[in-house]
């Protein structure tokens, strides 16, 4: 906007130099005409004219200034509405953007909740399996003994370590399986 604003002003410039350039060469023309040297029939019309020109010349530089300022003053008035409308621009961006990050983070808010339950549900399921392949196990090896064992202890899970797995990343099946013994009940082994 700036530099079509400096090409507007300077094609402005050129133009009222050629403009003031011709107002110079018909003063000379004028002055050379009235020159009493001349030996031409110089009327009073002559001599209006001439005094017209010296009139014109005085003031174009009055006259070219304040069309620039009128162009300045456009440009500035054609600037301040960009600028408003580009800061309306902004906050509508601003709101929009708030606005989305409100529902993204709803949203982080809600998953976060579901991934909660999911891992709790999961954590609940790999218990059950430990216990079950625990007792099946703990069954066989009394049938071949003949003694009898006490159940091992239930899992606990420690609460800090749930803690850090929430920050990360939800624990999957794989990660379950990875973390300790799981029994597979079609098979009645554990792996």
């Amino acid at each position: 906007m700036e530099h079509r604003h400096l090409s507007a002003e300077v094609d402005l410039e050129k133009a009222l130099e050629v403009e003031r350039q011709a107002c110079d060469t018909r003063l000379k023309h004028m002055q050379a005409y009235c020159n009493p040297r001349s030996n031409r029939m110089v009327t009073k019309q002559h001599y209006q004219q001439l005094e017209q020109q010296h009139h014109e010349r005085s003031v174009i530089d009055n006259l070219h200034a304040s069309r620039i300022n009128v162009l300045r003053e456009k440009q500035g008035k054609q600037l301040e509405r960009m600028v408003g409308k580009q800061e309306a621009e902004l906050k509508e961006m601003e709101l929009q953007l708030a606005h989305e990050m409100q529902q993204s983070q709803s949203s982080l808010r809600s998953d976060e909740r579901i991934l909660q339950h999911e891992f709790s549900e999961r954590r609940k399921r790999l218990t059950l399996r430990w216990s079950l392949a625990e007792a099946i196990e703990r069954k066989k090896i009394e049938k071949e003994t003949g003694e009898s064992y006490a159940p091992l202890p239930t899992i606990e899970w420690d609460d800090a370590q749930q803690r850090r797995e929430e920050n990360e990343e939800p624990v999957d099946d794989q990660m379950a399986r990875n973390a300790g013994m799981a029994y597979d009940a079609s098979r009645g082994n554990m792996f």
